[in-house]
């Protein structure tokens, strides 16, 4: 027996079998596996939430703020070519200053999109004129163009050609806000990178993760069901990847944390913070959801853990030195993780196996750092 594959399509195969001179044909046809969106179009609004200061010091921090890539050169065309850096002596006051500016400009750039309610259809009917009936077939749109008027504020009218006089609805008022006042970079007709699905998967493939929700960002508002779709799927593609690392000292990332723990879907985060050994990253993600759900078994130990871990500073590497200090707090957060996996978790297993990985490693390195503390005569 022979077997032949015979590609015929991207997303086709067809079999061919041949056996005792018999030629036997089984076609098997199959598609990418699709991810379906999910939307923020509940009863419930999720951006008082995402909104309160807990939430938000919660996911800057899980963010996991890194200077080297916050501040990372990047290829966009258009832009002004980047200065040659200066070197300067400082002083430790001038030092502190610089790190402080540093810090607000990081601030800006993680500046986090919002996660809001999709909006809903605009059925505002102001008056019917049946005087005008059959006086045009075509609709006339009536647009405040005084300057200093947000967007979302601005009054914009259609007129029917059965003389009724109702709001516009979001789409047209978006194209002729962008008519009238554009956005640099936004396109009265959407990408082609959105509407081709070939072109949205392959840049899914390629991982460019950050460029799409970037150019989600420039096109959509945050309340359009086109915007959460993208975002959405592009969000589950890196779920399912485990592909957390391109979006982490983005402002992307809290966001998409944001969205896997509402949807109860952060298990894989959580297993891959336990694997990378950043328990108080997985506390603090446990808090989360305690804040954003509810129902974790330990949520109120959880929070209270989480304003002991804020204080500390962000681990961006596993540490090679303990205090004892370190080792109280990273064994409460052990014990935090463990009721978690027990009471919450959907990937019991995979979370226990990397758990108790982290408690080797970590006994290893207690045992290192205190060695060395008494080599030194600091024991």
């Amino acid at each position: 027996m022979t077997l032949l594959f015979s590609k015929i399509a991207q997303n086709n195969i067809k079999t061919v079998i041949t056996r005792n001179n018999d030629l036997q044909i089984l076609t098997i046809s199959y598609r990418k596996l699709s991810i379906v969106p999910s939307l923020y179009d509940g009863k419930e609004d999720p951006a008082p939430k995402f909104f309160s200061s807990n939430v938000q010091v919660l996911l800057k921090r899980l963010t996991r703020p890194d200077f080297n890539k916050v501040f990372r050169k990047r290829t966009n065309s258009g832009l002004a070519v980047l200065r040659t850096p200066k070197y300067k002596f400082l002083t430790n006051e001038e030092l502190e200053a610089e790190i402080l500016k540093a810090n607000k400009k990081a601030d800006v750039l993680l500046q986090m999109p919002p996660v809001v309610k999709v909006h809903q259809p605009v059925d505002d009917v102001l008056s019917k004129d049946p005087a005008l009936v059959g006086y045009d077939s075509a609709k006339y749109l009536f647009t405040d163009i005084t300057f200093g008027i947000a967007n979302e504020r601005r009054l914009i009218v259609e007129r029917d050609p059965d003389g009724t006089l109702r709001h516009c609805d979001h789409d047209v008022r978006k194209r002729l806000n962008q008519t009238y006042f554009p956005i640099p970079g936004r396109k009265i007709k959407e990408p082609m990178m959105f509407t081709n699905e070939d072109r949205f998967n392959s840049l899914l493939d390629r991982q460019e993760y950050e460029f799409l929700l970037d150019r989600a960002c420039l096109q959509y508002e945050p309340d359009e069901a086109s915007y959460q779709r993208i975002t959405s799927i592009t969000y589950q593609h890196i779920d399912m990847n485990k592909s957390y690392d391109f979006l982490r000292s983005t402002r992307h990332f809290g966001p998409m944390t944001f969205y896997l723990t509402w949807h109860q879907s952060m298990d894989s985060l959580m297993l891959e913070l336990l694997q990378s050994g950043a328990v108080r990253e997985g506390v603090l993600l446990a808090a989360l959801r305690q804040a954003l759900l509810g129902d974790v078994a330990n949520g109120d130990n959880a929070q209270a853990l989480a304003q002991q871990i804020l204080p500390t500073p962000i681990q961006l590497a596993k540490p090679e030195r303990l205090t004892e200090e370190d080792i109280q707090l990273d064994n409460k957060c052990v014990e935090c993780i463990e009721k978690y996996i027990v009471s919450n978790s959907a990937m019991k297993s995979q979370q226990e196996l990397a758990l108790q990985g982290f408690r080797e490693h970590y006994q290893q390195l207690i045992e290192l750092s205190r060695g060395l503390k008494k080599a030194h005569g600091n024991a």
